[in-house]
């Protein structure tokens, strides 16, 4: 799937959604179905994303330890 906009936009609401209820619920116990919701975004538009719920999780995994060795490398003046 092409990166549109309302793709990007989409992506973006999901992966907040996402944040807010794997810390509030657990990743285990939160639904595609209750992350559409949140995000206003369709089943079918999250699949088109994500294909499924663990690749919410890897994308969010890689965002926070890409984030993480930026810091690491900034504290050992690299």
């Amino acid at each position: 799937m092409a990166i549109t906009d309302a793709s990007m936009a989409a992506k973006k609401r999901i992966l907040a959604v996402c944040v807010k209820l794997f810390l509030e619920k657990g990743y285990n116990r939160t639904t595609v179905a209750e992350i559409t919701k949140g995000a206003g975004v369709s089943i079918s538009t999250f699949q088109n994303i994500f294909r499924a719920k663990d690749g919410v999780l890897n994308e969010l995994v890689e965002f926070m330890f890409s984030n993480q060795f930026g810091v690491a490398r900034r504290l050992a003046g690299a």
